[in-house]
């Protein structure tokens, strides 16, 4: 009797199990189609962007975007072509006043050697004849075989010949400039509207190479990298040649001094990391990991809201570190004990890390993304059920991006507008960031009813 019993109870929590799913799956169909228009836009954006891309990729734009670039940094270059638009605009009106004087100078002149008309010169033999005595005249050679006649030829003559003064002193003095700024700085300086967001490493280190392959790895990631040290530049051109899409750039520089950071833009960068610095270091010789503290400290005094990221070899520095208001401190023996004991107490644990780390190369694996702005203040549940619709990954957790002290987690909805606004244009006028020390913290596998802001970004594993 109760062996007949049991099979039936099997079937009934069995049947219990199908009825659940199916509750849920109506439950990831309904997200599903309360999703569409905002997964739709995501898709209509992410076209926009690409053909944003594409349109930039063009060769003529680009090429049309390097000369307004150049025109806008090179002072040299502007004032040419503001002197060769203004001797032009000047031999067009001089070629209309004076025609005929220019017309029978280019007869007698070229005669049947040079014409663009078939008998006898056109318009456009006579206005290249006027612009060739007008850059005689501009640059004060002079030959003296024709002059204007008329009052206004000889007024357009006297601009052509003051503008001489002008610009020629400016052509030099933008070519002096030059070559005075290239002395002093000894080097080329830096295209400042081709690094923001970027990447700068400073300090050479062997992880250097493998974290680079990483990060050309991630097509979300900045190519732009910036690496500072004092290592022969034929090492670092070797150790760099295999990325194809990153652009490196190497500044062979005292990485601690604030002049060669600000050089690097670091104001604008996205993450500024400290490695321990092996440049010119005998093989058993360490690498002083003061530089370390010394660089972040410098980097901090430049701005607070710097992403600083050092990596250290000795934990005696972490304390010295975190006082410097480092965002992140990587010290690698911490995880070592730990993934020994995994071997013992939880095998397979460490081949997932490793397999994790293993996947990155090939875009996959554990990465962060951002979450789309028409999820925020939903539940983690449906944000979970629309990733593994959308894009068939698998939600982990969420990287929250948090502060020592934030003025507006400590008050929350409580609290005077016009008290909290006060209080921060006091502490903003004093210079006081009171968000000087952020960090990011990780939530795994929150609650099904676990609300995500916009201070979190997804953890994916794809």
């Amino acid at each position: 009797m109760q062996t007949d019993k049991q099979p039936q109870e099997e079937t009934t929590s069995f049947g219990k199990i199908e009825e659940s799913i199916q509750v849920n799956q109506s439950l990831y169909d309904h997200l599903h189609e309360s999703l569409v228009d905002e997964a739709v836009t995501t898709v209509e954006d992410d076209a926009n962007v690409q053909h944003y891309k594409d349109y930039k990729k063009n060769p003529v734009v680009e090429y049309l975007i390097r000369l307004k670039q150049l025109y806008q940094l090179n002072d040299l270059f502007r004032y040419a072509i503001w002197s060769f638009g203004l001797m032009l605009i000047s031999t067009a009106i001089l070629t209309i006043v004076e025609y005929d004087l220019f017309y029978g100078d280019v007869i007698s002149d070229i005669g049947d050697g040079f014409q663009f008309g078939d008998g006898d010169p056109n318009w456009v033999d006579t206005f290249f004849h006027t612009f060739w005595w007008s850059v005689v005249t501009f640059t004060t050679v002079g030959y003296g075989d024709v002059s204007p006649v008329t009052h206004l030829g000889k007024l357009l003559t006297i601009i052509i010949m003051l503008l001489n003064f002008g610009i020629v002193t400016l052509l030099g003095g933008a070519v002096a400039s030059v070559l005075v700024a290239a002395r002093l700085k000894g080097d080329d300086k830096l295209d400042e509207n081709k690094f923001h967001g970027h990447i700068i490493i400073a300090g050479w280190h062997p992880a250097i190479q493998s974290t680079l392959r990483l990060i050309e790895a991630n097509k979300d990631a900045n190519p732009i990298v910036i690496l500072i040290n004092e290592t022969e530049s034929e090492i670092i051109k070797r150790a760099v040649s295999g990325f194809e899409r990153l652009d490196v750039t190497h500044l062979s520089e005292n990485y601690t001094q604030e002049m060669v950071l600000k050089d690097a833009f670091i104001e604008e960068c996205g993450t500024f990391m400290i490695m321990p610095d092996y440049s010119g270091l005998l093989p058993n010789e360490h690498p002083d990991e003061d530089k370390t503290v010394l660089t972040a400290l410098t980097a901090k005094s430049i701005s607070d809201g710097i992403q600083v990221v050092a990596y250290i070899l000795d934990d005696e520095y972490i304390s010295h570190l975190k006082r410097a208001n480092v965002n992140e401190i990587v010290f690698p023996d911490e995880h070592i004990p730990h993934m020994l004991a995994k071997h013992v107490t939880d095998p397979g644990v460490p081949q997932l890390f490793d397999e994790l780390i293993t996947q990155e190369e090939q875009d996959k694996g554990i990465q962060v993304v951002s979450i789309p702005k028409g999820l925020m203040g939903l539940t983690h549940n449906k944000i979970s059920a629309y990733y593994k619709f959308k894009h068939q990954w698998l939600l982990v957790g969420y990287a929250i991006r948090k502060a020592g002290f934030s003025l507006e987690d400590q008050m929350g909805d409580s609290g005077s507008p016009f008290i909290r606004d006060m209080i921060t244009e006091q502490l903003d006028s004093a210079g006081i960031k009171l968000s000087s020390d952020e960090h990011v913290i990780v939530e795994i596998n929150p609650s099904d009813n676990y609300v995500v802001d916009n201070k979190h970004r997804a953890l994916v594993l794809r």
